[in-house]
């Protein structure tokens, strides 16, 4: 997870709190923010931060698949089924 969020996020984190935002504006941004913020503050280790990120992103996206999941206006396409993809679009485009 660290490899992917990268050391720039930490950077970029303790520039903007340089720069004038709040430490409780940063609770309120988005989860990277959040617990960054949190780190910066040493109030959890660079290892616990990273552990409730992973999953916290991983609770946040089961929550947007299950409430994606209820629309039943979706089409739900696997990248592999190309021909099925271009019929929906042609047919959605088609009205």
């Amino acid at each position: 997870l660290f490899a992917r969020m990268g050391e720039y996020m930490v950077e970029e984190v303790r520039e903007l709190h340089k720069g004038g935002l709040s430490w409780k504006r940063m609770e309120e941004l988005g989860l990277e923010y959040r617990y960054i913020s949190r780190y910066l503050r040493h109030l959890m280790t660079k290892k616990e931060m990273l552990e409730k990120l992973q999953t916290e992103i991983w609770h946040y996206a089961k929550r947007q698949f299950v409430w994606f999941n209820r629309n039943k206006e979706i089409h739900w396409l696997a990248p592999k089924d190309r021909e099925k993809i271009q019929l929906v679009v042609k047919q959605f485009l088609e009205g």
